[in-house]
């Protein structure tokens, strides 16, 4: 059976309250075609609703690619932890995220992009979270403002843990329910080789995060080609944790 679907029916997999996890580094790497799929479904017909997104790098850049903002409408998007926000050009419009984060109508964490990475690798491991010095003292410390960007995010992400005799802060790891990711090319078994993308951008980490735990994961792609095709040390996720491929 092919794993071809369109953005419309990638979409569709997207329930109420799940957690979609979403790969890019600002406009490199962003699966956009899939993202604007969603935001299309909510608006007509209101579905899904409450969502949860991790974003270890900002999705978009505003410079054609929305990215995020695809996402950013009130009832859609509940929560979202992201390691950097677009911003887009100073002499445009502020992106829509940053509007719901003012609101107050977005749950908004800004989660250093190496813990959200790590928060990934511990729920593929089924590991219970992040154990790390990073952000000891800082906004992401919870005697700070524990990542919390605005009065929404109420819900603690993060707390502070002895151990060993020393102070750590620890993330629990959060559960990806879907994947999203991009890369260049896929063959029809779903082996992905990223020879046209700037870097793998934690591909691989997501869909193992998802798909370990019983979740989906969608590749947005260039190109499909046959099996066969492709050097087997290019392939930088394999198809085994692929379940879709949008071209």
């Amino acid at each position: 059976m092919s794993k071809v679907i369109s953005a419309a029916q990638a979409a569709s997999l997207i329930k109420d309250r799940m957690v979609v996890s979403v790969s890019s580094s600002s406009g490199l790497g962003c699966p956009d075609a899939v993202l604007a799929a969603i935001g299309e479904r909510f608006d007509a017909e209101g579905h899904p609703k409450a969502i949860t997104t991790l974003h270890p790098i900002a999705a978009g850049d505003m410079y054609g690619i929305k990215g995020i903002d695809h996402l950013a409408k009130p009832g859609l998007l509940k929560r979202t932890l992201c390691g950097s926000y677009p911003s887009g050009p100073s002499s445009a419009e502020p992106p829509q995220i940053w509007k719901m984060i003012g609101d107050n109508s977005v749950e908004a964490y800004n989660v250093p992009s190496g813990i959200l990475f790590d928060m990934h690798r511990e729920a593929a491991a089924k590991r219970p979270g992040v154990l790390t010095k990073v952000g000891l003292d800082t906004f992401a410390d919870p005697r700070h403002q524990g990542c919390a960007m605005n009065a929404a995010a109420s819900e603690p992400i993060v707390s502070v843990q002895q151990f060993d005799g020393e102070e750590w802060l620890y993330f629990r790891a959060i559960v990806p329910n879907v994947s999203i990711i991009r890369a260049t090319t896929a063959d029809e078994r779903g082996n992905l080789t990223y020879e046209h993308e700037g870097a793998y951008l934690g591909g691989l980490e997501q869909a193992l995060a998802a798909r370990n735990n019983g979740g989906v994961v969608i590749a947005q792609v260039k190109r499909v080609v046959e099996n066969g095709t492709l050097k087997p040390h290019d392939v930088r996720v394999p198809g085994v944790l692929v379940d879709h491929i949008v071209v």
